[in-house]
């Protein structure tokens, strides 16, 4: 068995569409923070310019005598304190200096003004008397759930005794949206042009492989996806830490202990960077292995291998379907396919399933690994091979 691991590796790493494919996604992920800087984002420092602007606006819209009464003038003192937390939040993004002033000016910092912000947008929710309170609600204040999410943030960045992140740039920001970037459909797309005419060409090429000669078809399909799937990964893991290194030498470096948002069955907590890139990591290699076992084994039966990449592509469109159709338990494997919607909980709110969490996505993936080691088992074992009276046809 060994040298047939051995003799198999050898084959698949010389292949010439191995190797240029796999020279071609290291140069991908390696040169992600290069190519990730090409594009114009929004840095905090201008959103919350916006944010700041907007927030001047209300006073514009809302009727001065709907500041007369005592809740009224609440509601005044409240909108007051937050134009004055949004300029000392915008002032310490444009300083990118961390969360507090010099010793010489005596303010509170960019989490005590957030977290005041946070308290007077949920006291606004609650004054329903106000005369301009839909007004408030549409066209002023977050949704109420996002102002819990924020409250969490400023606790967890608290927590971690780190400044405020001014720098989409950093390289440890750019990792984790390299790492976002592979949990979707480039996932899906890279392994099937990878492996999506694996044992096309070998019915021809190599005859005995694909007959259980001298090795059975099962091993033979298992043996190919771990080498396959070891080969992927070792370039995505080695190119990354290439990108991350250019990312340190070029920008700032970041901090991976910042507090990044996951989705749990209560709503988006934040966890500490690293914490986040294992677990998306270790989902995203779990999935990566369906795929090649579903796409090494289909390149054996069809034997033509764009439609084997369109097929396996077209998986990562599955869950769409369960914004027509309502889903019926947060357990349905096809809800689990695009990993980045269940990690950020857009994959809950579209389906109205807050069950859909990251940890259950683990448990159906090795759920799917059986389930395809049973079909696939069942489905071998009834090829005819050599053993069972085919005979290879001699050309004359």
């Amino acid at each position: 068995m060994k040298d047939f691991l051995y003799w198999t590796s050898l084959r698949i790493v010389r292949n010439r569409k191995i190797r240029v494919l796999s020279i071609l996604f290291l140069t991908f992920f390696a040169s992600f923070s290069l190519l990730y800087r090409q594009q114009e984002l929004t840095f905090p420092y201008y959103e919350m310019r916006e944010e700041y602007q907007d927030e001047q606006q209300i006073y514009r819209l809302i009727p001065p005598q709907h500041f007369e009464g005592e809740l009224g003038h609440e509601v005044q003192q409240r909108l007051g304190s937050n134009s004055v937390s949004l300029g000392v939040q915008r002032y310490l993004l444009k300083e990118e200096d961390g969360n507090t002033f010099n010793e010489l000016i005596d303010l509170p910092n960019y989490i005590e003004v957030g977290q005041q912000l946070a308290e007077n947008n949920l006291f606004l929710y609650e004054a329903t008397d106000f005369g301009s309170y839909d007004l408030l609600v549409n066209e002023y204040l977050p949704p109420e759930d996002m102002i819990y999410e924020q409250i969490r943030f400023f606790e967890a960045l608290e927590e971690s005794g780190l400044d405020i992140e001014w720098n989409y740039f950093s390289s440890a920001q750019i990792l984790k949206e390299e790492m976002n970037f592979l949990t979707g459909v480039l996932l899906f797309l890279m392994l099937a042009i990878l492996a999506g005419d694996h044992f096309t060409k070998d019915h021809q090429k190599h005859w005995s492989v694909t007959h259980g000669l001298p090795v059975s078809w099962k091993k033979t399909w298992r043996a190919n996806s771990s080498i396959l799937f070891l080969l992927f990964w070792a370039v995505v893991l080695v190119g990354s830490g290439i990108s991350y290194l250019i990312g340190t030498i070029l920008d700032t470096s970041g901090s991976l202990h910042y507090p990044t948002a996951l989705y749990f069955e209560g709503g988006v907590q934040y966890i500490p960077m690293w914490q986040y890139l294992i677990i998306a990591l270790i989902l995203s290699m779990l999935l990566s292995y369906i795929l090649l076992l579903l796409t090494t084994g289909l390149s054996w039966f069809i034997r033509n291998s764009y439609l084997t990449i369109l097929l396996v592509s077209g998986l990562y469109l599955v869950p769409q379907i369960w914004q027509i159709i309502p889903a019926f338990s947060s357990w349905q494997p096809s809800l689990y396919l695009n990993l980045n919607n269940v990690l950020n909980g857009t994959m809950a709110s579209l389906t109205g399933l807050n069950g859909v969490v990251w940890w259950k996505a683990g448990l159906v993936y090795l759920l799917m690994v059986v389930i395809l080691e049973i079909v696939f088992n069942q489905v071998f074992s009834k090829i005819p091979t050599e053993t069972a009276g085919l005979k290879r046809r001699v050309l004359t």
